[in-house]
């Protein structure tokens, strides 16, 4: 599969709002469950609540996402501001000797404000970061799903020779890479140190509903 590196756009996520994921055929020892390959996927915005962080983290240890903006998902569930995604680590490796660190993370569930549970297909597409950015800070983003990945000198255009950028923007130095063949939600690379996320993060997160029946694990 080839690996495609994306620059930051709004337009892209605008994009991903009516476009399609091919998921992928999971399987459980010999059984297979087929997932519909045209499911329309939803980016979702969400403010970190409950982080995780390389250094510590385990497999199995839980993280929290607030929804920033309502919407409505593929099959009509609307989803209103303060709805929570929920997903926890696969993986985690954490940087030694200023090495690079990653996260393998999952968001599989979609709390609603009026408690309901729904589960979900999550892409991760970017992370974001609401402390100051310096000038030609570097970051990341992914571009629609196959293999993509994107290094942090190519965000550079986006805060070119700014002082300082308010409001969410790249984190420097991370990237993120996902792909619709993968059960994971998406990976994410901190370049010499480990991956945090924090009440300091912004996600933008591409969801589909599961549909019923069915199951992507």
């Amino acid at each position: 599969m080839m690996t495609k590196q994306w620059a930051w756009s709004g337009a892209l996520f605008a994009a991903l709002a009516t476009g399609m994921l091919a998921f992928a055929q999971p399987s459980y020892g010999q059984e297979q469950i087929r997932v519909p390959v045209n499911v329309q996927m939803t980016v979702v915005v969400a403010n970190v609540e409950k982080g995780v962080d390389s250094k510590k983290a385990k497999p199995g240890d839980k993280f929290t996402a607030k929804v920033v903006t309502s919407t409505t998902l593929n099959d009509g569930t609307a989803v209103p501001a303060g709805s929570v995604l929920e997903g926890q680590v696969d993986s985690a490796t954490k940087s030694e000797h200023h090495g690079n660190a990653t996260l393998v993370l999952t968001i599989d569930k979609l709390k609603l404000t009026n408690g309901n549970e729904i589960p979900v297909k999550a892409v991760i597409m970017q992370v974001s970061s609401f402390e100051t950015a310096l000038g030609n800070g570097g970051g990341q983003n992914t571009g629609p799903f196959e293999n993509s990945k994107t290094d942090s000198s190519m965000m550079n255009s986006s805060l070119g020779s700014q002082g300082s950028s308010s409001g969410p923007h790249p984190v420097p130095g991370l990237t993120v890479s996902n792909s619709q063949n993968e059960q994971n939600s998406g990976t994410l690379t901190q370049e010499r140190d480990n991956v945090s996320l924090s009440s300091e993060n912004q996600l933008q997160v591409a969801v589909a509903v599961i549909p019923k029946g069915l199951n992507t694990k």
